[in-house]
């Protein structure tokens, strides 16, 4: 492919200041040698001023000391992406970016001017898949020489918390902590009697047996076919914890599965047990290493990161495109707070990115439940659009990807989730309220004309019939075959494959490896370099990771600050339901309006 003639006439942005200066230095001189004293001073005093705007502004900034502490403190909700306006970021700023930290790590990892890292614990607010991609990090910097060092802080932790401090040399436990090894455990909210209750009927039709988004409104149990893909979720996830943890700690697996399900115990219990080196203070840790108190030595993500992109973004590179999905999907006008996908503007984030010449391969992150079909289809259908214009598309997902958030990933030409990672789940759901004996109990009465018995089928005034119900359900029966249809194609799976792993149900990463739903077991990493060998990127030139963002107008002010926080009482509803606080207004929006939907049963450990 022919490169662009910016990239081919690539000089650094210090050659640029140099050629600037030396241009303003000449000049002034010139203006000053032919006596024009005013406009020559001005000139040289335009190029000093630029000068000191970069080293104050940019180089200034960048430096750490030598031998510095990084200390990263994980405490409250971790988003993939929080890198937007700074006004999103002033109204985020309790948010941790899951891309930060990943970038941070990895650049200290090799960094000769960090001797430790040293990461506080208070709240872990990410899934388990994302605990496990941390712990890799940070054992990867131990592996690279680093001293890693876990502080858990936090009234409590649980086995996320602990899977992460375990990626760390040395685990530290305020002596008050209280560390909450409960071994594994899912499930969902069952909404069938308290619906009824409330005179709710809730009719949901689901293809097919393993689909279990519809079963909170229409049952008061799992079906014997969802508990069974449940039981294999918390098998597969109970494994993942053992071997981990073993490893990481020097345990035998018998050992290491006794000890994630010791229940809640003390710091004490877990120093004699060695699920932690000591009782501590991150007061004990930093005197360790700044004795006289001076405070000089410790740097912040935030700085680091500028040092390290002030240091590794330099040179001729190879451009991927990093476009993150993280949220429910939908279609259409969007919930006015939380965190969503929107199928039209991920769909034109993905089409900039694959017209963009510099672009050599793309890198798409999901993180999502799924939701709307037609929105998940404008994304499928811009992944494949960006393949026929010579760029590959490589999906990396995180916590959760299933339903339609494995139908945007179907047709990428390679996919790549962690071992804890909840995919699968092809399958359609749909669901409809009929609140009329209700609102006939407070006084609310409905009439309509009707041209047709059927006109007034989707009221919420009156149930679907069975006839209804039937050739609905007919419909929804095409949904799923074009979705399995997609899945064969892109996975390239014949339809007896495809249907073998679809059914609604949901699967780990593990899983997903086994049958063919995925490509590798690995993070965010593991697909950058499979897009690097896609794309012919040599093996010597570096590469510049990009993220492509939704283009905002000023005119969309208002709606970006209501979306910063989540309504306590929708929170809370989410806290009961189980699902993410930031996804909550999106998925409750969906549930209550109902209809068909690319679903899958939100679980977390």
């Amino acid at each position: 492919m022919k490169k662009p003639l910016i990239e081919r006439l690539w000089i650094s942005r210090e050659a640029r200041l140099a050629i600037i200066v030396a241009i303003l230095s000449a000049g002034g001189s010139v203006a000053c040698a032919a006596g024009d004293w005013k406009a020559g001073i001005a000139i040289l005093g335009v190029a000093v001023a630029m000068v000191a705007a970069f080293w104050f502004a940019v180089v200034r900034p960048a430096q750490i000391p030598r031998d510095a502490v990084l200390i990263v403190r994980l405490a409250g909700p971790i988003e993939e992406d929080v890198t937007r306006s700074i006004l999103d970021q002033l109204m985020r700023r309790g948010a941790q970016s899951l891309d930060h930290l990943r970038y941070v790590l990895e650049s200290a990892a090799i960094d000769n001017e960090v001797r430790a890292i040293v990461v506080e614990i208070a709240q872990f607010g990410g899934g388990l898949a994302t605990a496990h991609e941390i712990h890799r990090l940070l054992r990867a910097a131990q592996a690279g020489g680093k001293r890693v060092i876990a502080l858990l802080r936090g009234d409590n932790a649980g086995l996320r918390e602990y899977l992460v401090a375990a990626g760390a040399g040395e685990i530290v436990a305020n002596p008050d902590t209280m560390l909450t090894m409960l071994g594994v455990a899912t499930g969902g909210v069952f909404l069938k009697s308290a619906l009824d209750k409330l005179k709710i009927q809730a009719q949901t039709l689901q293809w097919k047996e393993y689909k279990g988004a519809g079963e909170m409104l229409g049952r008061d149990t799992m079906s014997p076919a969802v508990r069974e893909s449940m039981e294999a979720i918390v098998a597969d996830w109970e494994k993942i914890l053992i071997e981990t943890i073993a490893s990481a700690r020097n345990l035998t697996a018998q050992r290491a599965r006794e000890l994630i399900a010791a229940g809640f115990v003390s710091t004490k219990f877990a120093v004699e047990n060695h699920l932690i080196d000591r009782e501590g203070y991150i007061e004990d840790i930093r005197a360790e290493f700044d004795p006289e108190g001076k405070c000089k030595v410790f740097v912040g993500v935030a700085r680091y990161r500028r040092h390290a992109i002030f240091a590794r973004e330099r040179g001729r590179r190879a451009r991927i495109a990093l476009v993150h999905a993280s949220g429910p999907v939908i279609s259409g006008e969007a919930p006015a707070t939380g965190e969503f996908i929107s199928g039209v503007a991920t769909a034109a984030q993905i089409d900039r990115a694959s017209r963009d010449e510099r672009v050599r391969a793309i890198v798409f992150r999901v993180n999502s439940p799924g939701g709307s079909a037609v929105g998940s289809d404008l994304v499928w259908r811009a992944v494949r659009e960006a393949q026929g214009r010579g760029k590959p598309v490589v999906v990396s997902m995180g916590d959760v990807a299933g339903s339609g958030g494995y139908y945007v990933a179907a047709g990428a030409d390679a996919i790549v989730a962690e071992a804890a990672t909840i995919t699968g789940s092809i399958g359609v759901v749909y669901a409809k309220f009929n609140l009329g004996n209700l609102l006939r109990e407070l006084g609310v009465h409905f009439d309509f004309v009707k041209s047709a018995p059927i006109s007034d089928a989707m009221s919420m005034a009156r149930a679907m019939t069975d006839g209804e119900l039937a050739q609905l359900n007919e419909t929804i029966g095409h949904l799923y075959s074009g979705f399995t249809a997609k899945v064969a194609q892109g996975r390239r799976l014949t339809a007896e494959q495809a249907e073998a792993v679809a059914k609604g149900r949901i699967w780990s990463g593990l899983a997903a490896k086994e049958r063919g739903l995925i490509d590798e077991v690995g993070g965010l990493s593991t697909a950058v370099a499979i897009a690097r060998d896609r794309a012919h990127i040599a093996e010597h030139q570096r590469h510049q990771l990009v993220t492509y963002r939704a283009e905002r107008r000023w005119l969309e002010l208002r709606p970006r600050i209501v979306e910063a926080s989540t309504p306590w009482a929708i929170a809370a509803a989410a806290g009961a339901l189980g699902i993410p606080s930031r996804w909550a207004p999106a998925m409750l929006e969906m549930l209550v309006r109902g209809g068909v939907m690319l679903l899958c049963p939100f679980i977390e450990l």
